[in-house]
């Protein structure tokens, strides 16, 4: 008897995340990834790696004045860093010393 139903492994695996409900989270890990080519090498130099945790990003960022300018530009990040993963990912971003 032949098979005649051929999936990808690329399908297979999109479904298998898609039923574990993991999707969310690797979303979240690349909204994390994102950071540094959102706001540039320089100041992803200055801040800590980011992590994302139900939609919303904590950024360590010891600099008092580079966590003020950022927090003023919250908006934009967010709204670029769900450009970059494709999705909405992303619905606030807290700066932490």
């Amino acid at each position: 008897m032949e098979r005649r139903d051929f999936q990808t492994v690329g399908d297979v695996l999109r479904q298998a995340l898609e039923e574990s409900r993991m999707t969310d989270r690797l979303d979240e890990v690349r909204a994390a990834a994102a950071w540094e080519a959102v706001v540039g090498t320089h100041i992803a130099s200055l801040t800590a790696r980011p992590w994302v945790s139900k939609g919303i990003m904590t950024v360590r960022t010891p600099d008092a004045s580079l966590r003020q300018e950022l927090m003023m530009s919250r908006s934009a990040l967010v709204r670029n860093i769900n450009a970059a993963v494709g999705r909405q990912v992303i619905t606030d971003i807290r700066f932490t010393s």
